[in-house]
Order: C-alpha cells, then structure tokens, then sequence
C-alpha cells in the first residue's frame, strides 16, 4: 500500500471502493489500518442500509482491521458491544462549523466504551484552531485519546499542529490522490515540507497571512530554506479571515514572523507597532517581523521588483504604466518613481487609481484609455490570471503594444498575459524573479541572513511543476 510509505497508519475509505472484498484488502496490510465507511450524511459515500452499514464494519474488525470508526450520530453501541474498545474510533462530525461546546460533545462520547474519540469540524476562521487546541488541552487533562482537527483551509493548522497539541493521530492525502475531506495536506508533504513529526515547544512559527491562499507556494520555499539548514522551525498558511482573526490566533502560538499577501497588505500597514521607510512610504506591509514592543511592518516588494527589471533596462524617464490600485500596486508605483520612471496608474476602480496615482506624483488613467496608451513597461500588479484562472488576462492581446510586460503573478510561470506579450514582440519578465527576491529578503529579516536562493528556487520549479 503505498501510503505507508509516509503513515504510521492507514485509512481505508471504504465508501469509495467499488465490489468491496475486506478479506482480501486487508489480507497483506503493510500497516496497521483504520477501517471506515462513512454514510452520506456524515460526509461519506455510503448509500446502503445502515443496518448493512454496522455489519460491515464488525466484519472488518473479524479479517484484522486495527481500528474501525463508527459515528456517534450512529448506532455506535452495535460496534462497542463487539468490538473491543481500544480498536474503536468513535467519531463526529460539524461539515458547517466549529461549535463552542466541543468539550461538552467530547464529554458525552467519554461515556461510551469506545477507547479513541474523534471529533472533526470546519473551520470558518483562522482562529477556529484555537478551539481545536483547547479540546485537545481539556482531553489530555482526561487522559483520553482523541483525534481532534478542523477541516477547510482555514484549519490546515489543526492538521499540522494537532500531533503536537496532542492529537492521537493527523489526516492526510494519499499523495497523487483525491482528498476524503477539505483541507487535507498530501501526506508526503505533512511529512517533509512541514516536518510533522519534528514539530514541538521549540519549533518557531511562521507563515503566510492571506485570503484565499490556494496559489500561494510560500510554504514550498520559506519551508524548503528551513529544512536546507536544519532549523526547527515551520512555515503555515494561514487563510484569516481578517488581520484580527491572526492576531488572536497569534496570541495563543505566537508566530516570529509572516508574510502578507491579498488582501490584508494595507491592514498589516495599519496595525503594525513601526515600519520601515519602504512600507511607510507606500502604505503596504508584506513582511511582519515580532519584536519585544510589537510587530514591525517592512515591504521586500520593492527591491524584488526592481532588480530583474534593471538587469534589463535604465529606468530613468521610462513610461510606465501600472495596472491595480492594491497593496502591490503601490509598491510597483513607488518602486518605479524612485527611479524617475514616468508612471501611469490604471485600474478598475478609477478613485483608487487616482488616489494612488496622487501618491506618489504620478498619472492615473481609466481602463477604457488602456488601449490608446504608449508605454515603455507595462506591469500587471492585479490578481488576473492567478492560478487557477490560467486562461485569464488582464488585458487583450491587441493592447499590447510597448517594449516589456512584467507581470507580477509567479503561479502560473508563464500568465496568459505573458504568452500574449511574446506573441506580440514585447520582452517579458515573470513574477518568479520578484517572488524569490522578496522571499529571500524575508529570510534575511526573520533570521539574520538572506534564504539560500538555489534550494528556494528549485522549491519553486518543482512546485510549479507539479
């Protein structure tokens, strides 16, 4: 079973098995097993009897499963009467929230005989971890063993951190494959981009502040620099859903650092207790750093940005044309005014782009003016094309018609914006180069020393390939 590979333990879901033969699934397991047939209202795919449901469970247990799961919302005394109780995981499941009274739930499924508890919930917000570690403080303090984790993006922190708050035992997907729920980790990455099993007290935290974060590759190549020079330390996504919701999660597992991305740039601007020039000057926060008074703001966007465009042209007195009005975008406006580009804002929203523009002395344009424009570099500083709108751009192909278009998305390598340049005759740069700049700028803040560029960068590409 190539799972076990990676796992301790294996999960066999059961309700996605077409012609089911246990005695032969379970005749030449390579590790010990969990048995589960999950019906439709917990999740599942089960659409039998529930009566055909229970023996099929207790026949499992008879041809050598390890363990099998059965619902509390079930007729889980049909599995505990026969089954013995440390072979039992008895489970519940909220697929809509993360209720308060999860100790209250956790207090109720103690009385049954059941030697292994289970409760799994979704995460609406970052700070729903929090509940996840407290019900897994409240069930060591009861000696129980219990499985305990949050499903959703926002709750892949309970999926890493779980081992180490006391969780029995933390679920992933089988590499390649299909998760069973939302928010599972590849089980080949829980073990070596974050390092599971390595996590404990002294592990420093890290990661990546944002909404939504499934573009990000962040954690690829901050984690991939931390393992090159056996630190102990882990790299998150953390989906908030606001700057708040970190800051309380941050409160209870205090984080060294973070990087900020879409949308909450400005509203790390707004919070942090100092700032550098950079992120003073363009009102954008993409790096947060702890120290004693409280958080300090920095901006790596801009050196990043800047130094794959002068490896290829003088930037004095270049027409520029910027597009969006966000966090990055103000990076982009200042980086290039420091240079004494001539620069040109347009975005959708035209107050935006003019209080921008207004900034930092520069022009702002409407979007309908785009096509009769005349720039020297034009670069795309929104979200447009973004995986995993690949097929996305920002502009049309006929608009292009300057010397360079830099477009600051690294995922995908190549945007649709991008391969539209090429077609067009206009130099291209990737948002690869910015990307790895600012990241390995990041390193430098958090640690004393830059990130090792050549490990990061083959993160990055193998990331991207996948």
């Amino acid at each position: 079973m190539r799972a076990s590979e990676w796992a301790d333990l294996v999960e066999i879901r059961a309700d996605y098995i077409r012609n089911l033969d246990i005695r032969r699934l379970l005749r030449e397991k390579p590790c010990p097993i969990i048995f589960t047939l999950r019906g439709r209202s917990e999740g599942g795919v089960f659409s039998g009897p529930e009566k055909s449901r229970l023996e099929i469970l207790l026949r499992a247990a008879e041809e050598g499963a390890d363990y099998v799961d059965v619902e509390f919302s079930a007729f889980w005394k049909a599995i505990t009467d026969r089954v013995p109780g440390d072979r039992v995981i008895l489970s519940y499941h909220d697929l809509v929230t993360t209720p308060q009274s999860l100790e209250t739930t956790l207090d109720a499924m103690s009385l049954t005989d059941a030697g292994i508890l289970k409760i799994a919930t979704r995460a609406r917000s970052l700070s729903d971890n929090l509940r996840i570690a407290k019900l897994l403080e409240y069930a060591k303090g009861r000696r129980r063993n219990v499985i305990a984790l949050a499903m959703g993006r926002e709750g892949i922190p309970s999926r890493i951190l779980g081992p180490y708050w006391g969780s029995w035992a933390t679920f992933s997907s089988l590499p390649g494959g299909e998760p069973t729920a939302d928010g599972q980790v590849p089980a080949d990455e829980m073990v070596h981009r974050y390092r599971v099993r390595q996590i404990g007290a002294e592990t420093r935290l890290y990661g990546v502040l944002g909404r939504p974060l499934g573009h990000s590759l962040s954690p690829q190549i901050h984690n991939a620099a931390f393992a090159e020079r056996e630190m102990n330390a882990v790299y998150l996504p953390l989906e908030a859903s606001g700057l708040d919701d970190f800051l309380e999660f941050h409160e209870r597992h205090p984080f060294e650092g973070a990087s900020v991305t879409i949308p909450f740039k400005e509203e790390a601007y707004q919070n942090a207790h100092s700032l550098s020039v950079s992120a003073e000057e363009t009102g954008a926060v993409n790096t947060l750093l702890r120290k004693e008074a409280g958080w300090h703001g920095e901006n790596t966007d801009i050196d990043a940005f800047l130094g794959p465009l002068r490896r290829i042209r003088h930037l004095a007195r270049i027409r520029a044309v910027v597009l969006g009005s966000g966090g990055a975008a103000r990076a982009v406006v200042y980086a290039l005014r420091s240079q004494a580009a001539s620069v040109c804002v347009v975005a959708r929203n035209a107050g935006k782009a003019r209080r921008l523009a207004s900034r930092f002395q520069a022009e702002y344009g409407r979007w309908e003016e785009l096509h009769q424009m005349r720039w020297d570099v034009l670069v795309n500083a929104t979200p447009v094309g973004m995986y995993p709108q690949v097929d996305e751009s920002p502009v049309p192909p006929e608009w292009l018609n300057g010397e360079l278009v830099y477009d600051l998305i690294y995922n995908p390598t190549q945007t649709r914006l991008l391969k539209d340049a090429v077609v067009r005759g206009c130099k291209t740069i990737s948002g690869v180069e910015m990307f790895l700049g600012q990241a390995s700028r990041q390193q430098q803040l958090w640690l004393g020393f830059p990130g090792p560029e050549d490990v990061m960068r083959a993160a990055l590409e193998q990331a991207l390939t996948k």
